[in-house]
């Protein structure tokens, strides 16, 4: 014979089946009511076939991550604290967009050595957006990976991305020029023109339909700027010190011409 299950028992599984918020949800809810209604309308306006799943999440930490990952299916990633379940209130996604920007700064820039040697060698390609004088430590990378002479005479080619653009567009090596762009935050791009002390100091994008739907786009086009630099550093490696002779040979060529 089953075992009876007690009225509590009966009346919690009810209660679960309904998908009753948690405590602690309600309590967010009550507390700060108008974070919570702004947390709903985003739900409703950017993702309201997930409505229901999103808003039963059992806390306010898991619904805005659930928010957050669905979001990012869809348009564009968002910091990866908001899917980490560690939001203190709702008010933090719905007071601005927290996007995630693809911009390199200064401190940054001194990394480089330690990137990949496809980026270290297209990086020395391109003029220091910095400072000129401030190339030892990149040199060096370079002369790990490649012979002295070749590291010389990349040394010698060094593009803007005005002149990589002019040399390099229409070629199979205008991933280089992309690259320039970005090093120098002249893509045009709001993912990859901006680094995270630009966007604090700007406090970031408010919600709105046409911000989201212009930000969609902008990391599209963002995705198909990294995916084309990606590739080209992945051919670059297969056999790095050949190809980027071919690089450098190709440019001296076309600076030759060009004078």
């Amino acid at each position: 014979m089953p075992e009876r299950a007690s009225p509590l028992m009966v009346l919690a599984r009810k209660l679960l089946s309904q998908s009753v918020p948690s405590l602690s949800s309600l309590i967010a809810q009550v507390s700060d009511s108008e974070s919570f209604a702004g947390f709903v309308d985003l739900v409703k306006t950017y993702l309201p076939e997930r409505e229901q799943e999103i808003l039963h999440q059992p806390t306010p930490q898991s619904q805005v991550a659930s928010f957050a990952s669905y979001f990012e299916d869809r348009y564009f990633p968002l910091e990866d604290y908001f899917k980490s379940k560690d939001v203190e209130s709702y008010e933090e996604i719905t007071i601005r967009i927290p996007v995630v920007v693809l911009g390199l700064n200064y401190e940054d820039y001194h990394e480089v050595p330690e990137w990949r040697e496809g980026a270290v060698l297209m990086t020395y390609l391109v003029t220091n957006p910095y400072d000129e004088d401030d190339l030892v430590s990149l040199a060096e990378a370079c002369r790990e990976r490649i012979p002295d002479a070749l590291a010389k005479r990349a040394e010698q080619c060094r593009l803007s991305p005005e002149e990589a653009h002019h040399l390099l567009n229409g070629t199979k090596y205008e991933p280089l020029a992309l690259w320039a762009d970005w090093l120098h935050s002249s893509t045009g791009n709001a993912f990859l023109d901006t680094d995270y002390e630009m966007l604090m100091n700007d406090m970031g994008p408010e919600w709105s339909p046409d911000t989201v739907r212009e930000l969609t786009n902008e990391w599209r086009q963002a995705e198909l700027h990294q995916n084309k630099t990606g590739d080209f550093m992945d051919w670059l490696e297969q056999d790095l010190p050949k190809r980027f002779d071919e690089l450098v040979r190709f440019i001296e060529r076309v600076k030759g011409d060009v004078k």
